[in-house]
């Protein structure tokens, strides 16, 4: 908004007479900008006791004298100049007087008064500042409520005067009051402007420009005086160049934050005679006008903030309650709020918030406290609606200015949905683990009996292996022996018959010898084909497999893993196939007692499986070609321990074995965490990390 006053008779004189300081012929511009910048209502007088100035909330008490001199009369018409100098002479340099005054009006006023005597050469008496501490009604207080309860047009109005008025003590050719952008100092805009005799103001157009070209000078400072060839700083504005101003004296106004809100400018052609004066006078004056000029702009600042945060409260779609915090009273629900409550606004304001919230009264109070010192933003609860149903929300507060009033916002998110949701798909879930976990035990019993009838298809195979191999080299031994004649001669035919069943013998050997081999390849290709698994999980897998196989025979597999999970990186199937091997044969050698299976893992990056019977036992002079040769030298050498050894060299693994004779074996496969796929340069073996 641009506010110019154009000349000194701009406002009435009734007008005049309430807010002004009072007009005194001769007083100087400063002294009459240092009595109206108390705070208090001030009387300055002169050496001889004239009155040089009185402040503008002191105007009521100045009454007219002989030749309608400005005057401050006791009520029976005593001088308070009379009254001061008296005192002045026996009081300590500070006192108070009490005195009735006589108003304008012919009416007594009861004052206090506390007077500051200036005192000249010798002691003498040279003047006093008057202060009006205590005065009829408290007109003081109520000066200082008007001030804080200022339209905004009141305050334009007073920025009005105190251009006028300054423009008229300093003797200045213009003199104005802008307003700035504080983040850009040179944009600004006029609020009020003055210029003696009333001569025409600058054109809207020209007046755009002209507050930033006076700001130019002040940009970065708080006080310029340019004393002589002002016009070189303020080019840019045609009706400033017009003008010929020579002198230019800016004060900024801050704000309570320290921000550049406005300037104070007042322009000379020629310079004033007491220039040191003027400059004192604006910026004495300047207090004021930054005081009012602040307060517009908070109010404007706020005005404007309650207009963003009514669009946002009655065009948001969350419903949004305003809360007084100390009664819970609902002050005002936004529509959004009145469609989810099922109430009218006229029924939601009249209600408190204890009526919508399903917790107890005491809790709600809590949260209400919490929200007003900011410890808590957002919680959960149960609202009421007007059916009667109660709804899930999450709610989310703070505390907000509103027309002067601090109160708690509350934003509701409706989550009885989402929460009845969450909760069916937690039953989903709850029922799926139980239907995995039904098919997982259904999978390891399917599982143990595939293992177990392989188990029993490896020994089925073993010993039918062993038992042709054994018939067939007698068949073949016998043959040779006959043919050597070590049986007596034979006739031709018999020969002849004889190295039939001979030759008969040995294809079947081969042939026996053949499936062996095609077996040995079923063991396994001799690659690592690693994958993530728990090796503790693997056997108890396998354990799992072959108990009934051991109960069976009245015998227990007992299992202890030293740490789980024990995760490894190799070849599943091949360590499953060496574990089943070791297991089925110390059940198979085991006639009483136990199986145990241990599971440990060790720093240095190595996994253990160690598998111990109390079986009958191994021969120390067989330990050493165990696992050589062919799948079975004789039963005691056990199922598939060659292949076994094979495997294992796979995996990049060992098996050592520990035999006493009559009270068992101990078979301990060692195996490292990862094994590496076999590399073109160790084909048949796989690598591991350590191995490099």
């Amino acid at each position: 908004m641009r506010r110019v006053v154009e000349a000194e008779g701009r406002h009435s004189q009734e007008r005049r007479g309430q807010s002004e300081p009072l007009m005194l012929t001769g007083a100087r511009p400063l002294v009459v900008a240092i009595a109206d910048a108390q705070p208090l209502p001030t009387f300055i007088f002169g050496p001889d006791g004239e009155l040089l100035a009185c402040s503008r909330s002191a105007g009521w008490l100045c009454a007219s004298g002989e030749g309608e001199t400005p005057r401050v009369l006791a009520h029976d018409g005593t001088d308070l100049w009379t009254i001061v100098a008296a005192r002045s002479e026996e009081a300590d340099p500070t006192f108070d007087i009490r005195v009735r005054l006589r108003t304008p009006d012919g009416q007594a006023a009861d004052t206090t008064l506390t007077v500051i005597p200036f005192r000249g050469p010798g002691g003498s008496l040279g003047g006093a500042i008057v202060f009006v501490t205590v005065t009829p009604g408290d007109r003081r207080a109520a000066a200082y409520e008007g001030l804080r309860t200022m339209s905004d047009e009141e305050s334009y109005q007073a920025l009005d005067e105190i251009v006028s008025r300054l423009g008229t003590l300093v003797g200045a050719d213009y003199m104005c009051l802008a307003e700035t952008d504080p983040d850009d100092p040179e944009e600004a805009s006029l609020l009020a402007a003055w210029e003696p005799h009333g001569n025409a103001q600058p054109s809207p157009e020209s007046a755009a420009t002209l507050a930033g070209t006076l700001a130019r000078p002040l940009k970065g400072r708080r006080f310029v005086c340019v004393a002589e060839g002002a016009a070189e700083s303020l080019t840019g504005n045609s009706w400033l160049a017009d003008k010929g101003f020579g002198v230019y004296i800016g004060v900024a106004l801050p704000g309570s934050d320290g921000r550049r809100l406005g300037m104070l400018v007042g322009l000379w052609r020629e310079p004033p005679s007491d220039i040191a004066g003027a400059c004192a006078t604006l910026s004495i004056m300047s207090t004021r006008a930054a005081e009012i000029l602040a307060r517009l702009v908070a109010e404007r600042e706020l005005k404007e903030s309650e207009q963003r945060y009514g669009a946002v409260f009655q065009g948001s779609s969350v419903p949004i309650l305003l809360i007084e915090p100390v009664t819970t009273q609902i002050v005002d629900a936004n529509p959004a709020a009145c469609v989810f409550y099922g109430y009218n606004r006229e029924d939601l304001v009249t209600m408190s918030v204890l009526q919508v919230d399903a917790l107890p009264a005491d809790t709600v109070q809590a949260e209400l406290e919490r929200a007003v010192d900011g410890t808590r933003v957002r919680f959960a609860g149960k609202h009421r609606t007007a059916d009667g149903s109660a709804r899930d929300v999450e709610v989310s507060t703070g505390s907000i200015m509103v027309g002067g009033r601090r109160l708690l916002y509350s934003m509701l998110t409706d989550v009885t949905e989402r929460l009845r949701m969450e909760a069916q798909i937690e039953r989903h879930q709850r029922s799926l683990e139980q239907i995995v976990s039904q098919r997982t035990q259904d999978l390891l019993r399917a599982n143990a009996e595939l293992q177990h009838a392989s188990v029993a298809r490896d020994m089925i195979f073993a010993n039918l292996t062993q038992e042709v191999r054994t018939s067939l080299q007698t068949i073949t031994g016998f043959s040779e022996l006959m043919l050597g004649g070590m049986a007596g001669e034979l006739t031709d035919e018999q020969r002849r018959q004889t190295a039939m069943v001979l030759e008969a013998g040995r294809r079947l050997s081969a042939f026996v010898n053949s499936l062996i081999e095609s077996q040995r390849d079923d063991d396994g290709d001799l690659r690592c084909e690693p994958e993530a698994f728990d090796l503790v999980e693997l056997v108890e897998s396998v354990v799992f497999g072959l108990s009934s196989f051991a109960a069976d025979k009245g015998l227990r597999i007992a299992m202890a893993a030293d740490v789980r999970p024990i995760d490894v990186e190799t070849d599943r199937y091949k360590v499953q196939k060496v574990l089943l091997n070791l297991l089925s044969n110390a059940i198979k050698y085991t006639e009483r007692g136990e199986v145990g299976v241990t599971v440990g893992h060790s720093e240095e990056g190595q996994s253990t499986i160690t598998v111990s019977d109390t079986g009958r036992g191994i021969d120390p002079e067989r330990l050493e070609s165990l696992f050589e040769g062919p799948e079975m030298h004789e039963p005691a050498a056990g199922i598939g321990l060659p292949a076994s050894r094979r495997i294992a060299d796979a995996l990049g693994a060992t098996i050592e074995v520990e035999s006493i004779p009559g009270h068992g074996s101990v078979f301990t496969l060692r195996l490292p965490d990862r094994c590496i796929v076999e590399s073109a340069d160790t084909p048949g073996r796989a690598t591991t990390d350590d191995a490099g």
